[in-house]
């Protein structure tokens, strides 16, 4: 189901700030990138209300909770703070104490699936399961793990707010009506045939206790036996969280996805309803424990190309950040397919995937991939 009533119907529409027409992108947001970036103060009263919309139709906190006395949650860069009852900005817990020490932490509201290797995955072609690399060590295969399977977790809450996002269905269950599992509830989920498990979402940041709860009592239940932990994130978890999650993956040799959806933080905030400042500093600190473990690669960057907002200056700006912290970190570009309120935009053009993966390369990158080519228009 989409979300047409927060739409227009046309590929190309008139900018709401500059007047301008705008060929190549869907009608979602109404207003141009050049704006977005260059006239804020007038875009983001409109991108604003276009956010609170889309999360009032689910019963979501249109705004993150900042009361003067309540109760505050340091899971994320929100930091919400909020009085008994009220929901904090992604769904999971409210300011209640007994919320505050249950709900993401003893109990978490998740779904999964095994899914076979290898897996379409963002890091499918660099890490172990899906190439052998670090066998035998960190694979059950000189290369892809064919006949074994990865426990895809699937968190049910998101602290981002991605116009773009293409599981917005989780939201479609209220925050008060979504059931809730405890780790002892999922542990029989991890099989003999497991050989790894990726929490993603939605995104594990809004109950990332319950994920390291989990995978630690995981891998110690299979010894010494492969079970990689991989974590496909936003990145804005409080920069605390990034040990305990390298420390488990480090280990157990998995990796640390960090999707990076923009540089300009404007854009970055018209596309999540956020800034990315939190997402950069965690991910240039994620990159020093890089030279631990070269391979399998311990941190994946991937950037999904929507058109006419995250294109070729965007990708440019973003490689040249990762080049700079280090060249080997693999970096996939990932084509565009229409989700929920951007639900009329095209697919990512050929011609600008092609750019933007060029454009990468020549800002140092060594290890640089363009998925979701069949996407492609």
């Amino acid at each position: 189901m989409g979300l047409a009533w927060l739409t227009g119907g046309s590929r190309g529409f008139r900018c709401r700030v500059c007047g301008h027409q705008v060929e190549g992108a869907g009608s979602g947001l109404g207003v141009c990138a050049h704006c977005i970036v260059h006239d804020w103060e007038r875009a983001r009263p409109l991108v604003d209300a276009i956010h609170r919309k889309s999360r009032a139709r689910f019963q979501l906190p249109e705004e993150v909770p900042q009361v003067r006395i309540g109760a505050q949650c340091r899971l994320c860069h929100h930091q919400c703070r909020m009085t008994q009852g009220q929901w904090g900005y992604c769904g999971v817990r409210t300011g209640d104490m007994e919320s505050l020490r249950r709900d993401g932490r003893l109990v978490a509201a998740v779904s999964y699936y095994h899914d076979p290797l290898p897996t379409n995955c963002v890091a499918d072609w660099v890490c172990a399961g899906g190439t052998g690399v670090g066998y035998p060590h960190f694979s059950m295969a000189k290369g892809p793990e064919v006949g074994w399977y990865n426990l895809a977790v699937f968190f049910e809450a998101c602290n981002f707010n991605c116009l773009y996002c293409q599981n917005w269905t989780f939201k479609r269950a209220t925050p008060a009506g979504k059931p809730r599992l405890a780790v002892e509830e999922m542990l029989p989920a991890v099989t003999e045939r497991t050989s790894c498990i990726c929490f993603f979402g939605g995104d594990p940041v809004p109950q990332l206790p319950f994920a390291l709860r989990f995978s630690k009592e995981a891998v110690k239940a299979r010894s010494s036996r492969i079970l990689r932990v991989c974590w496909e994130t936003n990145g804005s978890m409080h920069s605390s969280w990034l040990r305990p999650m390298v420390q488990l993956s480090l280990e157990s040799g998995g990796c640390i996805k960090v999707d990076l959806k923009a540089w300009d933080p404007h854009i970055h905030r018209a596309l999540c309803g956020t800034d990315n400042r939190q997402v950069l500093e965690n991910f240039t600190q994620l990159s020093q424990w890089v030279p631990m473990r070269p391979d399998p690669p311990l941190l994946i960057a991937s950037t999904l190309l929507v058109p006419g907002y995250v294109g070729e200056r965007e990708v440019s700006r973003l490689a040249r950040f990762i080049a700079n912290l280090n060249p080997d970190i693999p970096y996939a570009l990932l084509g565009f397919a229409p989700q929920f309120v951007l639900n009329d935009f095209p697919t990512t053009s050929k011609a600008e995937a092609e750019a933007c993966l060029e454009a990468a390369r020549r800002a140092g990158l060594r290890r640089v991939r363009l998925a979701n080519r069949h996407l492609l228009c």
